[in-house]
Order: structure tokens, then sequence, then C-alpha cells
């Protein structure tokens, strides 16, 4: 009875886990898509090379910080899912299946160098656009 409440327990603690990546998840998507949406649609931020430069600093900051409490958050929900499957086998329950750390490294950093890009493309592009019609 004692190793079925410590499953359930550790079933409770994953889901916790589980909300608490998602939320981080969600506060990078937020950040990132009102980051690209702002520097895109507003022209008073790419009046010169200066603004998108610092919005762009400020995003990467933000997807440091982001990333560090993302990473910790998901390796500690690997270790549940371990521990939890590890319990499951004895009851021939499903096991739970969570991406690796690694895999979710490459795809924030390919998110984080494609809204980087796209930010100073689109500001660059806006700039020549600008300094075009003008000379």
């Amino acid at each position: 009875m004692d190793n079925s409440v410590n499953m359930v327990e550790i079933f409770q603690m994953f889901q916790a886990q589980y909300s608490q990546v998602d939320k981080l998840w969600n506060y990078f998507g937020v950040v990132s898509l009102a980051v690209a949406g702002f520097t895109i649609g507003n022209e008073k931020a790419t009046r010169t090379i200066k603004e998108p430069i610092a919005i762009v600093i400020g995003y990467l900051a933000f997807c440091v910080g982001n990333y560090t409490a993302l990473i910790y958050s998901h390796k500690f929900l690997v270790v549940l899912a371990n521990r939890y499957n590890e319990k499951a086998c004895s009851y021939a329950l499903n096991h739970l299946k969570v991406i690796t750390v690694e895999r979710v490294s490459v795809f924030y950093i390919l998110v984080v160098i494609t809204f980087t890009l796209t930010i100073l493309v689109v500001s660059y592009s806006r700039l020549k656009l600008k300094q075009h019609d003008e000379g």
C-alpha cells in the first residue's frame, strides 16, 4: 500500500510540475509574440537601428532567464516521470513520456534565433526602405 501512495504522490507532483513548465512555455510564447508584434507592427520601434537592437537585447535577457527556469523545471519533470515509470512497471500502468531536455533546448534556441532574426531583418529592411524613400 505504501508503494501505491508513493506512486500517487509522484504522479501528483508530476502534474503540478507539468503545470509549472506549461506556464513557463506560455510566458515565453506571449513575450516572443508581443516583442515581434510590437517591433514589426510599430514603425516607431524601428526609427533607427538602436531601437530594434535594444528590443532584441531585452528579449534575449528575458529568454536567458526563462530558459534557465524552464530547463531546471523540465529536468525535474523528467526525474518525476522516471520515478513514476519505475513504480508503474509493477502495476502494468502506462508510462509517462516526456521530451528530453536536449530536444527542449534545441527547440527553444531555434525559436529564439528565429524571432531575433525576424526582428532584425524586418527592422533593417524597414530602415533601408525609409532611406531609399528619403534619398
